[in-house]
């Protein structure tokens, strides 16, 4: 897999398999063997507990396929699994060959990529946010679509954060009428902006994708 940043490998500490990090802006990374959650710290990584398992779903993704978004090459280097009471939805965590980490979201067959933001403007408090109310970001108005609290499933592969399984995020999606994109996350005290654009599957030009019954 190629990725933006030199391989950086680790011995798990809890089995002994190798744990390559492909990203300098990855925290946190999940044995593929034995599942422990590790921590990136300076030079050293060392285990602060073991990821909850992935529940099964019919997602053609998976770690190490790789694509194309706006011409530059990603590949898939972790995974974020959430759900709620009605379905659930995944984060894919991307390396750019440019040097940015982004999210391809997967939710009902649709796919968002987005990068953490800084905005300007001051973010409205979560009480009130609710499909229909009109948000400002970087200048540009969304509209609300949806916004819900959901429990962390678990991870896998690389992350940015240390990730908990069963810990519960507040998260809203918003659009507008140019297929912009933009989640409001409200998990931490201090909430996270991502900006993106909503893409149709085939634009992305993955490859090394899952293969299953009834999916090619």
């Amino acid at each position: 897999m190629r990725s933006a940043a030199g391989l950086n490998t680790h011995a798990c500490p809890s089995c002994g398999a190798p744990v390559t990090f492909t990203s300098a802006q990855s925290l946190l990374a999940v044995c593929g063997y034995c599942r422990a959650s590790l921590i990136r710290r300076d030079l050293d990584v060392s285990q602060i507990g073991v990821m909850g398992a992935l529940i099964e779903d019919a997602s053609p993704l998976q770690l190490r396929a790789e694509g194309v978004w706006r011409a530059t090459h990603f590949a898939v280097a972790g995974r974020l699994q959430v759900r709620w009471e009605q379905g659930g939805w995944n984060e894919w965590y991307c390396v750019f060959d440019d040097g940015r980490a982004g999210w391809l979201g997967e939710a009902a067959g649709e796919y968002a990529v987005s990068f953490e933001t800084t905005v300007p403007e001051a973010l409205p408090p979560w009480n009130t946010l609710r499909p229909g109310v009109a948000v400002v970001l970087a200048g540009v108005g969304y509209e609300v679509t949806d916004a819900r609290e959901a429990e962390i499933v678990g991870g896998e592969g690389e992350l940015p954060f240390r990730v908990v399984s069963g810990t519960t995020t507040r998260s809203a999606d918003l659009r507008n009428a140019t297929a912009r994109f933009a989640t409001l996350d409200y998990t931490e005290d201090t909430p996270r902006v991502y900006l993106g654009e909503v893409v149709d599957f085939p634009e992305l030009k993955l490859h090394g994708l899952r293969e299953f019954e009834g999916w090619r």
